[in-house]
């Protein structure tokens, strides 16, 4: 039995509230979780700058982690307020 249109709405604004909120904790540098997902990113992308990570600098990847993070909370908002 599949979950129906309203349940399935629910469980994807969930979602992307999680996902927004773990992002932001990566922006804010909530206990050293930029520098774990800096040093996770050196282990597992491929693709490198000459800093060994996809981001040229701490910094960069907080920005981009904060931007992801607050359009992911307006999406999931948006989702279960509609």
């Amino acid at each position: 039995m599949g979950l129906g249109k309203g349940a399935a709405l629910v469980f994807r604004g969930v979602l992307a509230l999680l996902a927004g909120s773990a992002f932001l904790a990566v922006a804010c540098g909530y206990r050293g979780v930029d520098v774990w997902v800096w040093d996770w990113a050196d282990v597992v992308v491929t693709r490198r700058t000459r800093y060994g990570t996809p981001w040229l600098s701490l910094t960069t990847l907080r920005i981009q982690c904060g931007i992801a993070g607050v359009v992911l909370l307006a999406v999931g908002l948006y989702t279960l307020v509609r």
